[in-house]
């Protein structure tokens, strides 16, 4: 039987592979289970498992030797968790007066939350705002 933190704990891995494929994939980068591997710091077979279910789930196309590439519906996904990363280092710079040093890994966190009316007040509240503190665009999303 699975306890709520397991499936929240796989939810997040999801969400990191696909998150990572998409900035691999904007920035040009061929996508694969060994680059995946060194990025994480885990096995290649630990990689290949994860592949497989987001290949199953309709969000990664993959192939032997082929690069992995986000379905349209996996590069939506993937840029809604990135939108609201950003939005949030942004809101915990901005609104909060977090260091920008200090706000990633509670970004890190708070992504994964699934209620599209916070992120839409979060965006609000910034009005609009298009570049995080860092100076990444931040993806144009509807929540």
């Amino acid at each position: 039987m699975f306890t709520s933190a397991k499936l929240m704990k796989k939810t997040k891995e999801k969400e990191h592979y696909l998150k990572e494929i998409y900035r691999l994939e904007i920035s040009s980068q061929a996508v694969s289970v060994s680059g995946l591997s060194v990025v994480f710091g885990i096995s290649k077979s630990s990689v290949s498992n994860m592949v497989k279910k987001l290949v199953a789930m309709g969000l990664v196309n993959s192939a032997p030797y082929k690069t992995i590439e986000l379905t349209s519906e996996g590069r939506e996904r993937a840029k809604t968790i990135l939108a609201k990363h950003r939005l949030i280092e942004s809101f915990l710079v901005e609104v909060m007066g977090f260091d920008s040093k200090n706000v990633h890994e509670i970004a890190e966190e708070i992504e994964h939350i699934d209620s599209p009316p916070f992120f839409r007040k979060v965006k609000q509240m910034l009005s609009q705002r298009d570049i995080d503190p860092h100076g990444s665009p931040i993806p144009d999303v509807e929540f």
